[in-house]
């Protein structure tokens, strides 16, 4: 018996073997032709007898994924050089080797690429400007009609309703330092518009008409004590609900996703999250799925697209990558999820086709290249509204000579790679690196702290588990850094951040405020820090001193606004940037009590620039002064007198921060702008 089931043993794997060498060799088979091929539409320049070739290849070898989407491809490109007439054929096999050879995916993006140059047969794709100059915002949502933009005015988080047709803007709903407009979004009938409300100690969630003229007449729509950040992603299509994005309070705050009715102002939580949330919500043109972006690991620049249905349904991945895909919305009809993605090497914009919230197909190139993924909304014609950021922002370094009395530019190149628009670079305590933030992502919702090394020029990049991370501060030993930002908890305070692992510890904690600008005293003892008030326990901003060893805290004066610290190098005075309506003022002020000094005023439209640094001696301050058409840098004794204008012969200064390097001898200065523009893609989607 054994005996026999050895026999059948044996022979079964003779079977195999030979089926296995008869497949290799028709593999085998499959790439001598395809090279043959190859050779007759490069060598011999003879295009239709390898398109021939290309068509026999595919038919007998298709089981070859590898080489049958090669010859797809290569027979796209031979029908191309054919000329006009056969471009719908070279469209034909492109889409044939993108649908039946996904698998293949390097010829499918060049595929899918190829498709995009070729456009639709009625294509009539523009991507044109509609917004430009000084003042642009984009933080809003544009009209179903696309006329309108709804934006937060930064300078004074009012709400403002942009007009692209006569590019005029009227204010909606005057804000304040502390009480704004935040995230507005317009309904889909482009009569309503929904907005947060930040008013200092809680969040609210407003809902107004859209009036012809004149301000908004707005109806609190949700506010809870227990939430700490709310923002509105999108309405309804039969505007009944509103997908909002909310933190919890607490030490095991949640980030949760719901749904506002808009009749009476419940909440509904679709889903809890333990880490960030979505960064994008859309809702579905049948209002039964929501689309969400949501990082895939916590600080991660990755990100994925998700669908979720409404009913109580599953949720399903849409666009799964091994890279950042960012939702853009939907197509009008529903039948096509937008997104964009650099899986290419570019920012491009692609669809994939939905039915019953689930993809059905490949993802589709629209266009190989898109200013950002930045997206203010999709029209009910289908034009897409995207921010176009122009970054000019480097970080330049100066030699100052105090006894000359100016500033030159130093031979060193700037540093100029992505460097966020809020980065304030610092310099190591032995003056041999710098650290910086550089936006991976636009509009800053990546920064990576890069540490660079200003010997070699190589760097290395810490990703701080921490939202809103700004402002990074070397303490003495170089050791680490101090910073402000959210934990994944939500936990709002002054974070201690390896230099070595990026690894983020909370120094002090606190729900009642916002934390900023933290710096350290001299010995690395004690921090220095501003805190703005987000409840009406802390009536003013106040400037705050640590004790690092035994965790007390105590106020060293309160304010209307207080800019950066300055600590003087004896420890014993801080300098900062004191504002109240149209005055600014630079205030000294003693450590051990007593009352603050002021060093220098400026009255409106004069204004000192939130960056202070002190001379290595302690005796004077610099500080940037803000003047109609240009800045001036200005030498402040801090022992009394008149102030004295630096000499500056740097060309096109246009500095927000300056940083002294240890030498006492050098500067880093934050320079360049940043500025947004408003784009629209228009007659992109396919017409099947």
């Amino acid at each position: 018996m054994n005996e026999m089931v050895s026999k059948l043993i044996t022979g079964f794997l003779a079977v195999m073997l030979a089926l296995s060498s008869a497949a290799a060799q028709k593999s085998d088979q499959g790439e001598v032709q395809l090279k043959a091929a190859i050779q007759k539409q490069v060598v011999d320049g003879n295009l239709l007898a390898a398109i021939e070739m290309y068509q026999k290849i595919v038919a007998t070898y298709g089981n070859n994924h590898a080489v049958a989407a090669q010859a797809l491809l290569r027979m796209g490109q031979c029908y191309e050089k054919l000329g006009a007439k056969e471009v719908g054929e070279a469209r034909k096999a492109y889409e044939r080797a993108v649908r039946e050879f996904s698998d293949q995916k390097d010829v499918a993006i060049i595929a899918q690429a190829r498709l995009v140059a070729l456009g639709s047969p009625n294509s009539g794709m523009s991507y044109r400007q509609v917004w430009a100059g000084p003042n642009v915002e984009t933080s809003g949502s544009i009209s179903p009609d696309g006329r309108y933009l709804s934006y937060t005015d930064w300078n004074n988080g009012s709400l403002v309703l942009h007009d692209f047709s006569s590019g005029s803007d009227r204010l909606l709903i005057k804000g304040t330092a502390y009480e704004l407009a935040y995230r507005s979004v317009i309904s889909r009938d482009g009569k309503q518009v929904a907005y947060s409300w930040y008013s200092g100690d809680h969040w609210q969630l407003r809902v107004a008409a859209l009036p012809t003229s004149g301000f908004l007449q707005p109806r609190r729509l949700l506010e809870n004590a227990e939430v700490d950040y709310l923002v509105s992603f999108d309405w309804a299509p039969d505007s009944k609900w509103i997908a909002v994005v909310f933190w919890q309070k607490g030490p095991n705050a949640q980030c949760q996703l719901g749904l506002v009715s808009t009749q009476d102002g419940s909440l509904r939580v679709l889903k809890s999250f333990n880490g960030f949330g979505p960064t994008k919500v859309s809702f579905s043109p049948d209002g039964k799925y929501l689309a969400t972006e949501i990082s895939i690991t916590k600080g991660s620049a990755d990100c994925d697209v998700s669908i979720l249905a409404l009913d109580g349904g599953s949720e399903t991945k849409a666009v799964v990558n091994p890279g950042p895909d960012f939702l853009m919305g939907w197509s009008p009809d529903g039948k096509r999820l937008l997104f964009a993605s650099s899986r290419t090497g570019s920012m491009g914009l692609w669809a994939v086709p939905i039915s019953g919230g689930k993809p059905t197909g490949l993802p589709e190139m629209l266009r190989a290249e898109i200013s950002s993924p930045s997206i203010l909304g999709v029209s009910s014609t289908g034009a897409l509204y995207v921010e176009a950021n122009l970054n000019t922002k480097i970080i330049g370094m100066a030699t100052l000579d105090l006894e000359a009395g100016r500033l030159v530019a130093s031979a060193a190149s700037p540093i100029q790679t992505l460097i966020s628009a809020g980065s304030q670079p610092d310099w190591s305590p032995d003056g041999k690196q710098l650290a910086y933030f550089a936006a991976r992502r636009p509009a800053d919702e990546d920064r990576v702290l890069v540490v660079r090394s200003m010997e070699t020029g190589q760097t290395r990049e810490l990703r701080p588990k921490l939202r809103n991370r700004y402002h990074p501060r070397w303490s003495p030993d170089g050791r680490s850094f101090i910073m402000p930002g959210w934990d994944d908890q939500g936990r709002r305070g002054i974070y201690r951040i390896d230099a070595a692992t990026g690894e983020a510890s909370p120094v002090t904690l606190s729900p009642d405020g916002t934390f900023m600008f933290p710096q350290w005293s001299p010995d690395g003892k004690k921090i220095y820090f501003t805190i703005h008030p987000l409840k009406s326990s802390r009536p003013q901003p106040s400037l705050i001193e640590h004790d690092l060893v035994s965790g007390t805290e105590r106020e060293l004066i309160g304010r209307s606004w207080l800019g950066a610290p300055a600590v003087m190098p004896d420890g014993r005075n801080v300098a900062i940037l004191s504002t109240d309506q149209d005055k600014s003022a630079v205030l000294l002020i003693p450590v051990a009590g007593g009352e603050p000094r002021e060093l220098i005023r400026a009255n409106a439209p004069e204004s000192f620039t939130n960056s202070l640094m002190c001379t290595r001696d302690g005796k004077n301050i610099i500080v940037l002064k803000n003047m109609p058409g240009r800045t001036e840098l200005l030498l402040v004794p801090v022992g009394g007198g008149p102030p004295r204008k630096l000499d500056n012969s740097i060309p096109n200064f246009q500095a927000t921060y300056l940083c002294m390097h240890p030498d006492g001898k050098q500067i880093a200065y934050l320079g360049g702008e940043f500025k947004s523009e408003v784009w629209v893609l228009e007659n992109f989607l396919p017409s099947k």
